[in-house]
């Protein structure tokens, strides 16, 4: 049977997909991954633990009776790797949730016209996990090390280039780097800044662009294969669920919570909260919203408080306690906040207790928390001119039909949830499959669709104009707070 395999390089595991031409997955497979933090807030990983990984799913697929037509790779976005004249890694990729390069985040966007001028160049704000500080950071704390660099990519590409010994990224992924500009061209000055050689750059290359074959020797069986060009993980998950034209939107319920919505108008949000990448379909962008802990707060609240309670228990519970948790709001701030208050001292909030609540109305409001921050989100993309209309959920928390609703009716739109949920690796999955000239069109198939109901969204509404309002009211008790946790916590 002919497969197209979709590979999606993560933070924690490598998976990957072998997708028949009427968009069934036949085998699933994947490698658990290492992180490295040697020290407080450093994230870093081995590229070849990556591609140990690539290979050894890649040679099971092979070995199972599949006939591989082609493979795309999708990954992590804005993790640094740098490769010497022998193509070794000269320092461990530094990932995209590595926080040690405040300084040079500040000392870059002085010396490119601060952040507003950054924001209309790039489309973001240059943050601490983005890839051009980490150039920085390498040239000043292991200079003997960054002299050595002759190519760098993004963990994907490097995957790509050992396969095919093509050096590229595409759009989606280099959009991320805080050194492509709006206009699609890596900037000259902003590289400069950080001593890197035009001559290492990757080749500039669009998602589902045929790049090359696989290597002879490279992995047995597998020579001569196509390799096609992938995207950033959010992209490619976004195109895995046909969210492709403007007006198409993705809500992920994962680990952490985003909103991407598609758009032809490249508009940046010059607050820095809402994010601007291109997307993986024709010469689109999309906007981009990101809460920190989506069901990350419910894990938590559980473990810590309720570990007794099972998952399907908890859901049963939230679904008979009434729309608004009777008036408790909860601020999923549990690590900090990205959309829209960029605040790493914003905390976790439970707010409006009294005796008559029970803990049917603690977690439902850990749902509703989650939703009204979502909606928060897309409302600021709204604002931007971005369109919402097609809503598509996916993640780990789109299996609760309860949450699903709630953020239907905070949205005011219907939210249809996909049969198929496999992230990246199947949006990578569908540009192989395109690149060899399959319509793929046909993969994307809706399952649950969850339609708003007016009564919950009066209540929602109220209740949102207030969560609104509690952000700014706790903003410098949040700053006052964290700093006396940075005291007491040892």
């Amino acid at each position: 049977m002919e497969v197209f395999v979709g590979i999606d390089i993560g933070t924690t595991s490598v998976k990957a997909i072998a997708v028949d031409s009427k968009g069934k997955i036949q085998k699933s497979l994947s490698r658990s991954l290492p992180l490295h933090t040697p020290k407080p807030g450093w994230v870093q990983q081995n590229p070849k633990d990556w591609w140990q990984a690539v290979v050894e799913v890649l040679s099971e697929l092979s070995k199972s009776g599949c006939r591989i037509a082609a493979i795309s790779v999708s990954g992590q976005m804005h993790s640094l790797v740098a490769l010497d004249d022998r193509d070794e890694p000269v320092y461990p990729s530094i990932l995209w949730c590595d926080q040690r390069t405040e300084k040079q985040c500040e000392e870059l966007t002085g010396k490119l016209g601060g952040e507003r001028a950054v924001i209309e160049s790039f489309g973001n704000p240059i943050l601490t996990g983005f890839t051009l500080p980490k150039f920085l950071w390498l040239s000043e704390n292991e200079p003997e090390r960054f002299s050595t660099i002759i190519k760098w990519m993004l963990p994907k590409d490097y995957v790509a280039y050992r396969l095919t010994g093509r050096s590229t990224i595409d759009y989606s992924d280099a959009s991320g780097t805080s050194a492509l500009t709006l206009e699609g061209e890596f900037s000259t000055r902003a590289l400069e800044l950080c001593s890197i050689n035009r001559s290492s750059n990757p080749e500039l290359v669009s998602s589902g662009e045929v790049i090359g074959s696989v290597l002879e020797g490279t992995i047995p069986g597998l020579e001569g294969i196509p390799v096609v060009a992938g995207g950033a993980d959010n992209a490619s998950a976004a195109f895995g669920c046909g969210v492709e034209w403007p007006g198409d939107t993705m809500v992920s319920l994962g680990t952490s919570g985003t909103v991407v919505a598609v758009t032809n108008s490249a508009v940046p949000d010059t607050t820095g909260g809402i994010h601007l990448f291109r997307h993986v379909s024709s010469d689109s962008f999309y906007h981009m919203a990101v809460i920190l802990s989506a069901t990350n707060s419910l894990n938590w609240f559980k473990e810590r408080f309720a570990g007794e309670i099972e998952l399907g228990e908890i859901e049963a519970i939230v679904s008979g306690t009434p729309v608004g948790s009777n008036g408790i709001i909860f601020l999923p701030y549990l690590n900090g906040e990205r959309t829209p208050h960029r605040d790493p001292n914003a905390r976790g909030t439970l707010f409006g207790f009294s005796s008559f609540h029970g803990k049917g109305d603690v977690f439902r409001s850990i749902y509703e928390g989650v939703a009204f921050a979502l909606r928060e989100g897309a409302d600021l993309i709204k604002r931007l001119g971005t369109s919402i209309e097609r809503i598509r959920i996916v993640g780990g928390g789109s299996r609760s039909d309860t949450w699903c609703q709630i953020i239907a009716d905070n949205l005011g739109r219907e939210v249809w949830s996909p049969r198929v949920d496999e992230g990246a690796a199947y949006g990578s999955a569908r540009l192989a499959a395109m690149a060899m000239g399959l319509e793929s069109d046909s993969w994307i198939k809706l399952d649950r669709c969850f339609t708003p109901n007016c009564e919950g969204k009066d209540v929602y509404d109220a209740i949102f104009e207030i969560y609104r309002g509690l952000y700014s009211s706790l903003k410098e008790n949040f700053l006052v707070l964290g700093e006396l946790q940075k005291r007491l916590v040892k």
